[in-house]
């Protein structure tokens, strides 16, 4: 039989000092004594810290040197007076750099036999890249919040604009070039498309941008025109500097877009700069590899564009705060605090990522990472739209805005096209169930009231299963993806010209 008391323990080699387990820790250690004074850190305190390892801690204050906030050295005095331990205390650390360090903070007195305090040990663990996530996830939710309401308001922008800008195109072709009214149909042609880009605005708090109409941008061009657009927006006395990569590749991206960013961080950075200084404009191509992880981007090819200046910086205590929309340090009338926020929803939308980096009177660097557009894409000549002969197509448009629904249908009969139009989803249908062998092609708006575009869709298709389904809305969604709409070949975004009606059914309707 197995005798049990004949087994030895292997004799360990030497055992493991205290102070030598404290030392391989991963948290920081920080002993202090009861008025702050630190007498002993481990090496993961040295290095949140930023002290170099010969660094004598005796000339350090825990709570005056190392805590950000005057107030939770307070509290934290007053705690551990009054119950003895500090548990999972969410705090920030100021290093010896002057950089912020968000940690978890345990505390326990330090005691003599007599029960009587002679110091405290702090451990903390470095939680930065947490709260950077919940940052992030934290600046999506508001953005979310923020684009609920702006693509109400963008709908029924859209759906005002649609009319006007395709009545405002029919009498600038009904009228002659000399005519003082051709004139007047321009200008609110014009304006019209002006407003339609302030729509856009609002809805990139959405980040529900139609990739569809991106194009290859190369982007060292679009800062070389916001540059030019700046040229009486940024003082002499500011010097620009480029540093182009030459080769650099193509982005998809929408161009309008592209040059808010650019322009946005630049007026930024001059505004750091009352009295002049150096902007920094850097564009290169950059891989993020499996092992060199940026925020949440996958590893891929990127291009990387960096704007620094040498302005006064950002202050610790707002960095968290620049791309929340509505934020300003600006005098009232200076600034409205969308700039970044707007920045920051189009860098998200085009699947890229922002950081910044900044230090009070050293300046401020923004590192923008787009991802490459591996697509070939052969670029289209310009389509003009001009009055057809009848193409025998009958379509049914639905649209509960008279004025949208009337000037959609002027659009189509002028572009030779034969429409049956209805204010609701009910009429319809009820017309529709007697004539379905006519019409081939309906247009149908999302959103509408008691009856919306997908049950008006469903309802339609029950009559006839081959019927093909265009939407249309104001918003940027993209309904085509949607598993539940059977039968939708197209979606016309509003506000609409007659040349992007004219293009949109021509590629539609084959």
């Amino acid at each position: 039989m197995f005798d049990f008391f004949k087994l030895k323990a292997k004799p360990i080699k030497r055992p493991f000092q205290l102070n030598e387990l404290i030392e391989i820790l991963q948290d920081g250690v920080c002993i202090t004594r009861e008025n702050g004074v630190i007498i002993y850190m481990n090496k993961a305190a040295y290095f949140f810290l930023q002290l170099p390892q010969n660094t004598n801690v005796v000339q350090y204050n825990w709570f005056e040197d190392f805590i950000f906030e005057n107030s939770h050295s307070t509290i934290l005095k007053n705690q551990l007076t009054e119950q003895g331990i500090i548990r999972n205390f969410e705090i920030q650390l100021k290093t010896a750099e002057n950089e912020l360090l968000d940690v978890i903070l345990t505390a326990n007195i330090l005691g003599d036999y007599r029960q009587e305090t002679f110091g405290y040990l702090f451990l903390f663990k470095d939680i930065t890249e947490l709260k950077k996530i919940q940052q992030q996830l934290l600046q999506t939710q508001k953005l979310e919040s923020i684009g609920l309401m702006a693509s109400g308001i963008a709908h029924d922008f859209n759906n005002i604009l649609a009319a006007i800008i395709p009545n405002a195109e029919l009498i600038k072709i009904s009228t002659e070039e000399k005519n003082p009214n051709y004139k007047r149909a321009e200008i609110i042609e014009r304006s019209a498309h002006r407003a339609s880009e302030i729509a856009q605005r609002l809805l990139t708090f959405t980040r529900q941008s139609d990739h569809r109409n991106y194009e290859p941008i190369y982007l060292n061009k679009v800062i070389e025109d916001s540059l030019d657009l700046l040229e009486h927006s940024i003082a002499d006395k500011i010097e620009i500097v480029k540093n182009f990569e030459s080769d650099l590749r193509l982005i998809n991206a929408d161009e309008a877009q592209v040059q808010q960013i650019i322009m946005n961080l630049l007026l930024n950075a001059a505004d750091a700069m009352p009295n002049g200084g150096k902007i920094e404009i850097n564009t290169e191509n950059f891989k993020i590899s499996e092992f060199y992880q940026i925020g949440s981007l996958d590893p891929g090819e990127y291009v990387r564009l960096v704007i620094k200046d040498n302005g006064s910086g950002i202050p610790l205590e707002i960095m968290s705060k620049i791309f929340d929309p509505f934020f300003t340090t600006k005098d009232i009338g200076k600034g409205t605090g969308l700039g970044l926020s707007v920045v920051y929803g189009i860098v998200k939308g085009l699947n890229g990522h922002i950081e910044v980096f900044s230090k009070i009177e050293e300046g401020t660097h923004f590192d923008i990472y787009l991802p490459v557009d591996q697509r070939f894409i052969e670029i289209e000549k310009p389509h003009e739209a001009h009055a057809s002969e009848p193409k025998n197509i009958k379509l049914i448009i639905i649209d509960d805005e008279d004025y949208v629904l009337n000037i959609l249908s002027d659009t189509l009969e002028y572009l030779g096209y034969e429409v049956i139009k209805f204010n609701n989803g009910k009429e319809a249908i009820s017309y529709f169930k007697k004539q379905e062998n006519n019409i081939n092609y309906a247009i149908i708006d999302l959103k509408m009231p008691k009856m919306d575009g997908r049950m008006v869709s469903a309802e339609l298709r029950k009559v006839k299963p081959d019927l093909k389904i265009i939407f249309t809305s104001g918003f940027d969604d993209h309904p085509v993806t949607e598993e539940n709409l059977a039968g939708v070949v197209g979606f016309l975004k509003k506000p609409y010209s007659i040349r992007q009606v004219s293009r949109s059914l021509e590629e539609i309707i084959k």
